[in-house]
């Protein structure tokens, strides 16, 4: 009985996904979007989800709901790409909500959509693998945070109190939580110039 369901699951999906994305404003059809609605979309879908993911990573950082929730991905403490995804299941909803905040505010094409979601994916993958890669787009972006950013809230762990934000470091500039990290990382540059900065090749006190 159930097997003669199953040629109706991708019609019936298909409607209830048209009626969700009618709610939400979000177009599927042609036009598709200009260019200059594309990039302004996305302007506003990465500040909206860098802002409050912010604040709801600080939260995981109260001893409850690290201990509870967020110490799980922190277990990498030097971490790989793999690492991005690697959390509990209600962290991953927790995080994920910001990323879906923005196109629920500001609706838009559906093709921005993906393309959101994919280009924070590969932001995600890349602040996780590990390495500063000198070819990256991301080295143009201003206020960019990249893997040795992160990679040092990681090697902290759960006594980190600071390197928050998802994207960008304004908010942990604002909100005082960068001042470790910038400690950190002056004394080793007095070190050696070239020094790289690192989870591989720097100690937390």
């Amino acid at each position: 009985m159930i097997g003669c369901l199953i040629p109706f699951l991708p019609y019936y999906t298909k409607q209830t996904l048209d009626l969700l994305f009618m709610w939400l404003g979000i177009r599927t059809g042609l036009p598709l979007p200009s260019g200059w609605e594309l990039f302004w979309h996305l302007i506003v879908y990465v500040i909206i989800e860098d802002y409050v993911n912010y604040w709801f990573h600080r939260m995981l950082h109260n001893k409850w709901a690290f201990d509870n929730i967020h110490k799980v991905h922190h277990e990498y403490k030097t971490p790989i790409a793999l690492a991005a995804p690697y959390a509990h299941w209600s962290e991953i909803l927790i995080l994920g909500f910001p990323a879906f905040l923005g196109p629920a505010l500001v609706p838009g094409h559906i093709t921005t959509y993906w393309l959101w979601f994919i280009l924070r994916q590969l932001e995600a993958i890349e602040t996780h693998s590990g390495y500063e890669l000198p070819w990256s787009p991301t080295k143009y972006i201003p206020f960019y945070g990249g893997p040795a950013y992160h990679d040092y809230h990681h090697y902290v762990g759960g006594r980190s109190q600071g390197n928050f934000a998802s994207v960008f470091t304004y908010c942990d500039y604002i909100y005082g939580t960068i001042k470790g990290y910038q400690y950190k990382k002056r004394m080793y540059e007095k070190i050696s110039p070239t020094y790289t900065f690192n989870s591989q090749n720097y100690k937390v006190d």
